[in-house]
């Protein structure tokens, strides 16, 4: 007797566990199911019915995930239905999220809402899993990911397997930035590689940054270094800004180091200004130093305006000091119409 009161004791735990796990689910005809057998092969089974399907589980994120803004204490996965919105501040980050797939002959949607979240399934079944692996979840997210079907499903899956904290995402993010995929696909894994902020995703930006031979691709890779805050990550702009072989790339790389070094980058922008060997990316420059904040801005154009040799530049020099509210740019321009 003793034996079955703690095995029923036990099983009434693990169901309060299990509950404990599970967000309010509503309006669906709700299932429990394990994925013990793997992720995919319980998906493929749900598919095998034919009935459309929500399936659901939870994902453990780093603790900054949060949901937005949004007031909705419901997230109606079918039909539309309006979302209040609120001016404050987001909604407190979350150490875990919940996937959902909506499984009909396929995965046809895929969304990750907040476990705090009452989930409206519409009327349509709802199988949650308690019990899946986080590296089966990335696994099986990367099949839909290098699916050539449907380009917002694909997002949505790169941007999940962001969000796990686990140690297979940043390697399989990695792995998504190969040349020998879609340039889609890896231009969705820099930019969440970066946003993760870890030093192996930076250091996988970063030899893009420096071998990878797509042009437009490490043009994309100059506004990803703003995102993480590796330290090194301005250097790299600083570098690309000089030394990359396409003037398109130097150009933003000018753009989005003064966005984010101000005065620590003024140095290398006059040098740009001067002695880049494209006119395009020389004026560049000086429209970079027009965003520098504060009287900086001011200070830098005079003395880009006054000690240029390139006519060009001197002129976009006075241009953008015309654009300026700053009283020393108002007072040089005074200076050189009395000339």
């Amino acid at each position: 007797m003793r034996a079955l009161l703690l095995l029923l004791a036990t099983a009434f735990a693990t169901s309060l566990t299990l509950r404990a796990q599970q967000p309010e689910i509503v309006h669906a005809r709700l299932t429990t199911e394990t994925a013990a057998h793997g992720l995919q092969a319980e998906l493929a089974a749900i598919e095998r019915s034919g009935a459309p399907t929500w399936v659901g589980y939870r994902i453990p994120t780093d603790g900054h995930f949060s949901s937005g803004g949004s007031d909705a204490r419901v997230a109606y996965l079918e039909g539309d239905h309006p979302t209040a919105y609120r001016n404050s501040e987001p909604n407190a980050p979350q150490d875990h999220a919940i996937l959902l797939l909506r499984l009909d002959r396929e995965v046809g949607k895929l969304r990750v809402e907040s476990p705090d979240r009452t989930l409206d399934a519409g009327g349509l079944r709802f199988v949650w899993l308690p019990d899946v692996d986080p590296a089966d979840s990335i696994a099986t997210l990367q099949t839909i990911v290098l699916s050539p079907d449907n380009n917002s499903l694909r997002d949505a899956a790169v941007f999940a397997i962001a969000l796990h904290q686990a140690p297979t995402a940043i390697p399989t993010l990695v792995r998504f930035t190969d040349a020998g995929n879609a340039p889609e696909i890896r231009e969705k894994a820099a930019f969440w590689l970066s946003s993760r902020n870890s030093p192996e995703g930076f250091a996988a930006i970063q030899r893009l940054a420096r071998e990878d031979p797509d042009a437009r691709f490490r043009e994309k890779l100059t506004f990803d270094l703003t995102l993480t805050k590796q330290p090194a990550a301005l250097e790299e702009l600083i570098r690309m800004a000089h030394t990359d072989p396409s003037p398109q790339v130097r150009k933003q790389a000018q753009f989005w180091m003064a966005t984010v070094g101000g005065a620590r980058v003024t140095a290398d922008l006059r040098t740009l200004a001067t002695t880049d060997g494209n006119s395009d990316v020389r004026k560049s420059a000086v429209f970079a130093l027009s965003r520098l904040p504060g009287d900086q801005a001011a200070t830098q154009l005079i003395e880009v305006a006054q000690t240029s040799n390139d006519p060009e530049v001197r002129k976009q020099a006075v241009f953008w000091l015309g654009q300026s509210d700053d009283p020393k740019a108002l007072a040089y321009l005074s200076r050189l119409l009395r000339q």
